[in-house]
């Protein structure tokens, strides 16, 4: 059996509450790669948090090649004061901060440990799952500059999970922090969209599993014939639906339809049940998310993010075939 250690990564932050990181690190008896798993960035995607922990348990009675770093909850402070998206230090966004520094905002230094922990693993997983406003059907999202090796790796990665599309996510000009530095340190990464509504939905929790079982065999870390799957490959074109004044919002898609330029997605209302606005599908996509709270304030925007006024978001979807 492996050996396991398992400790808190502790740094202080002026100001704020230390920063706190729990980790699990497998070493097998044989050399091999190292992967990193990680969840809880966003405190309130439960099916990837309790995933993570299902993982450690299960690798505790598997054989294991190379060393396998496990972080079940990245915002600890966040988990435990029942937070979602933000951070309840600074109302900032994990997933669009940027490592590198230790001296700004508590999610700054949050990020940058997270960065120094896993950049040393030679492939990154990141568990995410839809919080109490998201409705999402399982995905994989592949981040992508540009094709060529790297971007080929990704591409292996996610085609261990059993989803129903990979997103070839384009992040060269977008905010997305971390996956981003990462594939700009050379390492292949992914994050999963696995999970709806903060739910703990049994089939989301072993889908997040069991696809990082699977990527593990995949990579020879640990014994066993790996699933191939063939989810369908949407993207790089991306599309953010945003109301521009607050109301009610009643959406007439769901998570994974399929929509052609043109058509309806929702309409935002009044309080007295007056349609002010209709949102019209830009393009042929998949509904890769879709908020389900009805309650939208676009004045509500700490640290500038505009997650109050998210109504949708659509990955472009030309019915390619599943090739990276």
């Amino acid at each position: 059996m492996p050996d396991l250690r398992t400790y808190w990564l502790s740094e202080k932050h002026p100001g704020a509450a230390p920063i706190e990181i729990p980790v699990a690190e497998f070493r097998g008896e044989r050399d091999g790669p190292t992967v990193a798993v990680t969840a809880g960035m966003h405190a309130g995607e439960y099916a990837g948090i309790l995933a993570a922990s299902e993982l450690i348990r299960r690798l505790k009675r598997t054989k294991l090649n190379g060393r396998v770093l496990i972080c079940p909850i990245q915002s600890t402070q966040a988990f435990f004061m029942r937070s979602m998206q933000l951070s309840p230090i600074d109302q900032e966004e994990a997933h669009y901060t940027w490592p590198g520094r230790t001296d700004g905002s508590y999610t700054e230094h949050l990020v940058d440990l997270i960065f120094r922990t896993v950049r040393v693993a030679d492939y990154v997983v990141d568990m995410h799952g839809g919080e109490l406003v998201q409705d999402l059907c399982p995905w994989i999202a592949a981040p992508w500059i540009a094709d060529g090796p790297l971007w080929d790796q990704v591409y292996e990665m996610a085609t261990a999970f059993d989803v129903l599309f990979i997103d070839k996510r384009q992040i060269a000009d977008t905010p997305l922090g971390l996956p981003r530095a990462l594939l700009e340190a050379g390492v292949p990464n992914i994050w999963t969209e696995i999970g709806r509504n903060g739910l703990l939905e049994p089939g989301a929790i072993r889908r997040q599993r069991e696809g990082s079982l699977n990527l593990l065999r995949k990579l020879g870390v640990i014994p066993g014939e790996p699933k191939e799957y063939a989810a369908r490959l949407v993207g790089p074109e991306h599309w953010m639906i945003i109301a521009e004044q607050s109301g009610v919002w009643r959406p007439v898609v769901k998570a994974g339809d399929r929509v052609k330029a043109g058509d309806r997605l929702g309409v935002l209302s009044d309080v007295f049940g007056n349609e002010v606005e209709q949102f019209l599908s830009p393009g042929d996509a998949v509904v890769a998310f879709i908020c389900t709270s009805p309650a939208i304030n676009v004045d509500r925007q700490p640290s500038g993010y505009r997650w109050h006024q998210w109504l949708a978001l659509l990955a472009e979807d030309r019915s390619r075939p599943t090739t990276p």
